[in-house]
């Protein structure tokens, strides 16, 4: 496991769940998330905003299958890598 903390480009289904993304030049599918859970700032009085954590199983464009974290700011619409398992 390696923690990453890269921005992804993401694409979504019409209900807003991450369908596909792309990391390092590769494109990853989700097949299924596995847990989304909320994520808030550690502290009151710093300024980040709230987002979402979601551990899914991710298949690359080669056919290898990982688990990973990608976070989503909901402030800005921006996604990260944070975390994969191979």
């Amino acid at each position: 496991m390696s923690l990453l903390n890269e921005q992804i480009d993401v694409r979504s289904t019409t209900g807003g769940n991450p369908a596909q993304f792309t990391w390092r030049g590769h494109t990853f599918r989700v097949r299924r998330i596995i847990s989304d859970w909320p994520v808030r700032p550690e502290a009151r009085d710093q300024e980040t905003t709230p987002g979402h954590l979601l551990r899914v199983s991710a298949e690359s464009d080669a056919g290898e299958a990982s688990i990973v974290e990608i976070a989503k700011d909901t402030g800005s619409d921006r996604w990260t890598m944070r975390r994969q398992w191979n």
